[in-house]
């Protein structure tokens, strides 16, 4: 069992996590089976700056039909444990209950991939993962179906890492016959002096208009499913997004799966809540969707 690290922190605990889900879905409609959605973006910031906007990927997910496995790529945030750590059995536990492992995925991706592994250590205090689980839950218990997950956390993220993956998930997918939805766990831009950059000096509507254009840089290359194109948009910029590569893994994936399409569904930032300029975030909510 891998129990909650950041409940209470990043999100709340009991009936204070349920209402504020049933706030976030509150718009939802009915649950779908046409199942075009390949894959998602989600941020993983607490819940008062970025829930809103995770919940607009699991929406879509819900209205468009739930999947029979979630791999979750989040970054490594902590540097325990392999580079590319995929969680390889058991249930993880939130405050909404237990979720389990789809072992056979996780082992055949771990078995297709040439540089994957089995590893739990990487996950024990990793959040980036952890905050999209409720998530899921809500909306399968929306749905009333089971779902499971195979967790993946990333400490190394380039081309070659997210072209290996992506492509091990697919083939993982279709050797099982597995339906399946990648959720990508990343929050966009970081700014500010908490990230080691020193604000230039502007007001609070600038900085954030500075930052939004950073920001969509890199999500029109997602958009264009250009996951190299996105890299050399990070690298030019000196761009702070923290999981790009399960961002690029989705794009793979998704290629690979037949989608044609995305579409940003919601982006706001830290700023719209804290009104500080000392650390701003950005995040975006994204679908990958075949025709």
């Amino acid at each position: 069992m891998r129990y909650p690290v950041v409940a209470g922190q990043f999100y709340p605990v009991d009936g204070e996590l349920t209402a504020m889900l049933a706030e976030f879905f509150s718009d939802m409609g009915t649950a779908g089976s046409s199942r075009r959605i390949t894959a998602g973006v989600a941020p993983h910031a607490g819940y008062i700056f970025s829930g809103f906007t995770a919940s607009r990927t699991f929406k879509a997910i819900y209205e468009d039909g739930l999947p029979e496995t979630f791999v979750i790529i989040g970054p490594n945030h902590t540097g325990l444990g392999s580079p590319v750590a995929i969680y390889p059995s058991g249930r993880w536990s939130t405050p909404l209950g237990e979720i389990e492992v789809d072992s056979d995925m996780a082992k055949e991706i771990a078995k297709r991939s040439g540089i994957a592994d089995l590893d739990d250590l990487a996950h024990r205090y990793e959040h980036s993962i952890e905050v999209q689980l409720p998530f899921i839950q809500y909306i399968a218990e929306k749905a009333g179906r089971e779902v499971r997950i195979v967790p993946i956390a990333l400490g190394l993220q380039d081309e070659d890492v997210s072209e290996d993956l992506g492509r091990a998930i697919f083939e993982a997918s279709q050797e099982l016959g597995r339906d399946v939805v990648v959720i990508a766990s990343t929050d966009m831009m970081h700014y500010g002096y908490a990230y080691g950059y020193v604000p230039f000096r502007a007001r609070g509507d600038d900085l954030l208009g500075r930052i939004r254009e950073w920001d969509f840089r890199v999500i029109q290359k997602v958009l264009e499913f250009d996951f190299r194109g996105m890299f050399e948009e990070l690298r030019e910029m000196n761009h702070t997004m923290c999981g790009p590569g399960g961002v690029a893994a989705a794009i793979v994936f998704s290629r690979l799966a037949g989608a044609v399409e995305a579409e940003l569904l919601h982006y706001t930032t830290s700023y719209e809540v804290s009104r500080s300029t000392d650390a701003i975030v950005g995040y975006a909510s994204v679908v990958m969707k075949r025709a």
